[in-house]
């Protein structure tokens, strides 16, 4: 063994933290913006801002106007910031935490998962073994059982923390839950060779679960007031437009600036200032650009949709595609984005759906099939419910869009619909039957 000096030449990518702090920016809300916008040009007094006193409101009517502070910041944070909080404490991989804001972004109104793991994996381009660490992660956050994928899932999380030591009370839950709800108590312990008390004992163990996790009220403030982009319908087409653009509001101290150009007093620290203002300046363009261009994008491919029709699938891949760029990207500039159409105010990442392609080559998305499966199930006679195979056979037949059964009974089950079983049942009483739902 030795010691010598050797040279070596390498290439690699190194990430200031200008080119971190502008990928963060890409994903803030207007809000977030404006806040960190206020801040940068008090530190820095080459810059000033002539902030406009009023800008119009989204609410009730054009006309109205407000304080641009009180229409962007809300009173206090919602449960899905929480959670963005807690991620932001931990100190894990950049690419497992952009996989865990990505699945915050996509969890409903009752904290459950919308979108499978391997549909995060594909939308986000991230390795499926990452995207199921993430969710792992998640499922540690306060409240518990965020990030579960159904019902039954949180309750199978409470039964490992609350009776670690109960092995009926998982596979009852796992198999035998429409048995509970339609009180089968004989026939489930025959299946299990246990006491009929003991299943009458553990059901009532079960029913004193939470159904779902317990997310605090977040009340008005789940949609921002002002939106981050507006579209109108003029003459026949769309128009986009940024309410809250900024750019024609960030003005240069020109005497600041002609002497840091003169080389007088104060070189050093005008440069520095200089040089922070300029890339400011550059970040707010290039945010804005690549949202108008992903905007753009997805008012062309959800064109019929904000006619009165249904969503298109769409998704992350597709557009990073189109716009040469890469699909992380994407994921961070619809991230906490909200739109408001003439059909409503959207979150960008609502337009982003999985699909299906039908026989004839068109394409289905998932949004559309579930509508299939919700007048299927209005429009049967509850005596003779459709299982979810003759439904899956029915999409098939009459709209030429194959799926498989798991595929119905997922999107039944999303829909907060009970099976065949328990329609039947209910029908025959002729009431509601008791069901354990989410």
């Amino acid at each position: 063994m030795k010691l010598e000096l050797t040279h070596k030449q390498t290439t690699g990518l190194v990430m200031t933290t200008q080119m971190r702090q502008a990928i963060t920016m890409l994903q803030w809300t207007s809000a977030e913006l404006w806040e960190y916008i206020q801040q940068e040009i008090h530190e820095n007094p080459i810059l000033t801002l002539e902030t406009p006193s009023v800008i119009p409101s989204n609410r009730n009517h054009r006309e109205a106007y407000h304080d641009p502070i009180d229409q962007m910041v809300p009173d206090e944070k919602n449960w899905r910031e929480g959670l963005v909080e807690q991620a932001g404490w931990l100190k894990v991989d950049l690419s497992l935490k952009e996989a865990l804001l990505f699945l915050i972004g996509n969890l409903d109104e009752r904290g459950f998962c919308t979108i499978s793991e391997e549909e995060a994996a594909l939308q986000t381009g991230h390795p499926l073994n990452l995207v199921k660490r993430a969710r792992r992660l998640l499922l540690q956050f306060e409240p518990m059982g965020v990030g579960c994928m159904n019902f039954k899932e949180f309750l199978l999380l409470q039964v490992d923390k609350k009776h670690p030591d109960s092995s009926v009370l998982s596979v009852l839950i796992e198999h035998h839950l429409e048995d509970l709800a339609a009180q089968n108590f004989k026939k489930v312990a025959c299946e299990l060779d246990i006491d009929e008390a003991c299943v009458v004992e553990a059901m009532v163990a079960i029913q004193s679960l939470e159904p779902r996790p317990l997310l605090p009220d977040s009340g008005q403030h789940d949609i921002p007031a002002m939106p981050d982009l507006i579209l109108e319908k003029k003459d026949g087409g769309y128009v986009l437009r940024d309410p809250f653009s900024v750019n024609g509001q960030i003005q240069w101290d020109e005497q600041l600036v002609q002497m840091y150009k003169e080389g007088k007093d104060a070189q050093d620290y005008l440069d520095d200032c200089y040089k922070k203002a300029r890339w400011l300046l550059q970040s707010i363009e290039q945010r804005q650009n690549t949202i108008l261009k992903v905007a753009e994008m997805i008012i062309k491919h959800q064109r019929g949709f904000l006619n009165g029709g249904s969503l298109r699938p769409l998704t992350l891949k597709k557009v990073a595609e189109k716009l040469d760029v890469h699909e992380s990207t994407i994921s961070r500039t619809v991230a906490n984005k909200v739109m408001q159409t003439p059909k409503g105010i959207y979150e960008l990442k609502s337009f982003f759906v999985t699909g299906y392609q039908s026989a004839d080559g068109g394409e289905v998305s998932s949004q559309h099939i579930k509508t299939l499966i919700r007048e299927m199930i209005q429009k049967e006679n509850p005596l003779k419910a459709l299982s979810d195979q003759k439904m899956a056979t029915e999409l098939k037949e009459k709209h030429n869009v194959k799926v498989s059964r798991r595929t119905v009974a997922k999107y039944r089950e999303s829909l907060n619909l009970p099976s065949s079983s328990k329609r039947r049942a209910s029908a025959q009483e002729g009431g509601s039957p008791i069901l354990l739902h989410s």
